[in-house]
């Protein structure tokens, strides 16, 4: 049987059988990972979340030093504390071990595929494809294995959407009310959880042509975010999504001229959706010309427009960041040219729907962000994977190998590769803060390091120190640790220091999505142009020595 008729004949089975096989291929695909290290900024989340379980009603309450210097929770965390909340209730039941946490993450992946299923099956005639292309893309897995609230804003996003579709073709009130609801939660999850508001609001626009009584419910969210808003301007001196809002455009500042900014977006909507290139179906000769000029094009344009600072890739990475950031530019162009067609072909409120839903996206990820990461890409995802099944289904008779469903096989290899290499590098911090415990936690002088992120948790968790550039009290023969694939490393003059000693630990030596040099920058374009890299990818290295 091929694998475009396997596909067909769950298209065809109940809901219910289509839900439990995207269930168990979810729960699957992500089982390999429950063990993964706490990476980036996973610290953040789960140290707030044992501040609410000491102090419910104040979860910025306490400092951090996560940048240097030590600062107030609310100007390190940017993020609202719904995430954290959740993360304090399964750590005070369950404990706060990595598997433990992972798994009680499990719920937001699955709600997630089972979302994009659901609003599928109103709006094309293959929706466990739809559900398929969500599970087997690199942002889907990569936000799936963290303990970050990217997943859990996906899987409100997604039922929210849900709800009000039903509500809206019901005229029933309570699914309307419990749309706006979610949309308070995934608000207070993500600050980006707010564009659930004007979108939800041009659907109904769009399909009743008119303003009525059923976009009050819609009110519910912007009360949320106002309250939440006001109640930290109270405690804190600062509303925390004025400060969010604040630091984006002071980030502004460094970002590169509006194109480079631009093709950057696509390579990262490209980079992070690029098995949508699996499923494309086939079209005449003409097309596949269009297309190989297309691609020259974009390869060119990154070549020449997209500053490639010698800090984000060495050399010998050079070539290979410049071709796959132009091959990612021509993915991420052709899934925005998706959604304009299939707008232009129907021209109804669905596609209006998945119009705005990934073009605001996109642009907010580009323009308006701090910076371009894959976490923000993510909640486009649903749209696109919609958008595709919405395409395929047009030529299902056609003869094609990708077509036929044989491309889910691509789709699912790459995008578990691309997160085995972040598996592997958040493991390498995990690895080295054990390291060091062996080899210092017994000496009687104290054990300095900078940089934060996962390497920084599991420092600390065995009393190691954050060095603050202000603050810190140094003694000679303390040991400082140094290492060179991070940030918030503050200079310090030789001579404080005695000579450096290195130390390796191993990641995946060929695929990267976070590694020094390789290009490769998933959770932010600051370190590169491209959200994940082929090319050689260098050990972690970390420097380690003593104050003079």
């Amino acid at each position: 049987m091929s694998s475009d008729s396997a596909l067909n004949q769950i298209d065809r089975k109940t809901p219910r059988e289509g839900r439990l096989v995207l269930v168990l291929l979810t729960a699957a695909a992500i089982a390999p990972f429950l063990n993964k290290a706490f990476h980036i900024d996973d610290p953040l989340f789960l140290w707030m979340a044992q501040q609410i379980t000491k102090r419910p009603l104040d979860p910025y309450g306490f400092s951090v030093n996560w940048s240097g210097l030590t600062e107030p929770m609310w100007t390190a965390m940017q993020n609202p504390p719904l995430c954290s909340y959740y993360i304090a209730a399964i750590g005070s039941l369950a404990g706060w071990s990595e598997p433990v946490l992972h798994l009680a993450f499990l719920i937001w992946p699955i709600s997630a595929v089972l979302g994009t299923f659901a609003i599928a099956r109103r709006l094309c005639t293959r929706p466990f494809l739809a559900g398929l292309l969500t599970l087997f893309t690199p942002v889907f897995l990569l936000s799936a294995t963290n303990i970050m609230c990217d997943l859990m804003l996906l899987a409100l996003w997604v039922w929210s959407i849900e709800l009000w579709l039903g509500g809206i073709e019901r005229q029933n009130w309570l699914l309307l009310i419990a749309s706006a609801v979610l949309a308070t939660a995934a608000c207070l999850t993500k600050y980006f959880g707010i564009s659930l508001v004007p979108l939800l609001a041009a659907y109904t626009l769009a399909r009743d042509g008119r303003v009525n009584t059923s976009l009050v419910p819609l009110l519910i969210p912007v009360a949320g975010i106002v309250a939440f808003e006001v109640a930290t301007q109270s405690n804190y001196g600062v509303g925390v999504l004025t400060g969010a809002a604040l630091l984006s455009r002071q980030m502004a500042s460094f970002r590169p001229p509006w194109f480079a900014q631009f093709l950057t977006g696509l390579a990262f909507a490209g980079g992070c959706l690029f098995t949508a290139i699996f499923f494309q179906p086939p079209r005449r000769w003409r097309f596949w010309i269009a297309a190989s000029i297309g691609l020259v094009v974009c390869l060119l344009l990154f070549r020449f427009s997209v500053p490639l600072h010698s800090a984000w890739a060495v050399d010998q990475n050079r070539g290979f960041v410049q071709i796959e950031g132009g091959i990612f530019v021509a993915i991420g162009a052709g899934i925005l040219a998706l959604a304009v067609t299939d707008l232009v072909q129907h021209r109804d409120a669905p596609s209006l729907l998945l119009f705005l839903w990934t073009f605001g996206t996109f642009s907010f990820t580009t323009f308006c962000n701090w910076s371009i990461t894959g976490r923000t890409i993510l909640p486009m995802l649903p749209a696109v994977a919609i958008l595709l099944a919405r395409r395929l289904q047009q030529g299902s008779q056609a003869r094609s190998f990708f077509l036929r469903g044989a491309g889910i096989i691509p789709a699912a290899v790459g995008s578990l590769l691309i997160t085995v290499a972040d598996y592997r590098q958040a493991a390498s911090a995990r690895d080295a803060a054990r390291e060091f415990q062996t080899r210092f936690k017994g000496e009687s002088a104290a054990t300095w390091f900078e940089s934060h992120w996962g390497f920084q948790y599991y420092m600390q968790r065995w009393a190691a120190r954050a060095l603050d550039a202000v603050g810190s009290e140094v003694h000679p023969g303390d040991v400082l640790i140094l290492p060179s694939n991070n940030t918030a490393i503050v200079p310090l003059p030789l001579e404080k220091i005695s000579t450096l000693e290195t130390a390796e630990f191993s990641v995946l030596p060929w695929l990267s999505t976070h590694g020094r040099g390789t290009g490769a920058a998933f959770y932010s374009s600051a370190r590169g142009p491209i959200p994940w890299a082929i090319g050689h990818v260098a050990p972690e290295t970390y420097y380690v020595s003593r104050f003079r």
